[in-house]
């Protein structure tokens, strides 16, 4: 049964007036553009919510569903997502909270999400970029809502929300500048998106921040998670001389090469310190939880919204792993500064000047990219990134 207090229904029936006035039909082609992201909730805010939430009450007709790309027990990407769905199942006593695992983009994804409507979910959150595959679906129930991570179509029930993912990789790269010997460092990224790219360029310059010698070897595998192909690539950019292995994939290759090579692994979104502790260096990690508690109760007050959400370390949508015994404390000291200039919003790393590979100017000096624009970059690689965008 789907849960339904009084004001979301009242919420519910008003959306569905508007988005029938607004679209005369279910045709996707007539969803919004929200221009520009919201400030993530506050971590603080989210917690007492969360909290005053799981004592307010029974939600047993209360019902989400979490549609992942991968396996919930992959110690990274879709282990963070699980955890932020266990933190709705502790803030809201009785709710059903379900995970739909190895959900690829495309028809597949379109078929969970109707799925998991005609389960009884009163929520739905995609957890990669199911923007197209959940669309046709919102329009044709628009009692459900839907979020879905770094999309940018909003409808009257579809938010989006994302995670500044460079404010954890400019410190990711400040240690991997610090811990380099030959001055190189391997970087394994999977497709080309614009969140991808923006770390790789906020990892290098926080990277060339403590070491102005170093370069980031980039290489794109065209996968998420393949641990034959990541093995391949891990491998050859020791034998290219990296002595620091980072990645924006999933498989724990990357910590078994680095550490069969004498070197470090920077992890993302996952905590391999236990895994090969000696080669182990650091990580930043995704906190969804706060957001999804902060959308479910919003759900349940009859007052959500769509919005695109975007977070950093000041929001609490980025905290990280514990660094590794390699990892002195003059660094950590450096980087615990730079940390709390970032949080405090006293230091742009996307201030100009900044220049690409190419050489080319992509940020002039006086010049910068707005946290709230920056979901729109980057198609660029910054000046210290041996690599190419794939065409």
């Amino acid at each position: 049964m789907r849960f339904t207090s009084p004001t979301r229904l009242a919420a519910v029936l008003a959306g569905a007036a508007l988005l029938a006035v607004a679209c005369g039909s279910d045709d996707v082609a007539d969803v919004a553009d929200t221009a520009a992201p919201e400030s993530a909730v506050d971590e603080t805010a989210s917690a007492a919510t969360a909290e005053a939430t799981a004592a307010s009450g029974d939600f047993s007709d209360l019902k989400v569903v979490m549609i992942l790309d991968g396996s919930a027990e992959d110690g990274g990407w879709n282990t963070a997502h699980k955890k932020g769905g266990d933190m709705i199942a502790d803030s809201f006593p009785g709710a059903t909270v379900e995970f739909v695992e190895e959900i690829a983009p495309g028809q597949t994804a379109t078929n969970a999400f109707e799925d998991a409507v005609t389960s009884g979910a009163d929520m739905v959150i995609g957890t990669t970029f199911y923007q197209d595959d959940m669309l046709g679906v919102a329009a044709e129930n628009p009692e459900v809502i839907f979020l879905t991570w770094a999309g940018f179509t909003t409808a009257e029930n579809v938010g989006h929300f994302d995670g500044a993912t460079e404010d954890g990789r400019y410190l990711d790269g400040m240690i991997a500048g610090m811990l380099t010997e030959s001055n190189i460092i391997g970087y394994a990224a999977g497709f080309p998106y614009n969140e991808v790219n923006r770390a790789a360029n906020a990892f290098t310059l926080g990277a060339k921040s403590v070491n102005p010698d170093v370069e980031v070897q980039l290489v794109y595998v065209n996968t998420w998670f393949d641990p034959a192909v990541e093995q391949q690539a891990a491998e050859a950019l020791v034998n290219a001389g990296a002595d620091v292995l980072a990645h924006e994939v999933g498989a724990q290759v990357y910590a078994t090469v680095a550490a069969q090579a004498g070197g470090y692994v920077i992890g993302y979104t996952n905590d391999w310190s236990q895994i090969e502790p000696e080669a182990w260096a650091s990580s930043f990690l995704f906190n969804w939880g706060p957001y999804y508690v902060s959308q479910v109760q919003a759900m349940v007050d009859g007052t959500w919204e769509p919005a695109l959400t975007f977070g950093g370390l000041k929001d609490g949508f980025i905290d990280f792993a514990p660094y590794g015994p390699a990892v002195t404390p003059e660094m950590l000291e450096m980087v615990e500064t730079k940390r709390e200039e970032i949080r405090a919003g006293t230091f742009d790393m996307f201030a100009g000047p900044i220049s690409d590979n190419t050489g080319a100017v992509v940020i002039p000096e006086g010049d910068t990219v707005p946290f709230e624009s920056r979901t729109e970059c980057c198609q660029w690689l910054v000046d210290g990134i041996i690599g190419e965008i794939p065409g």
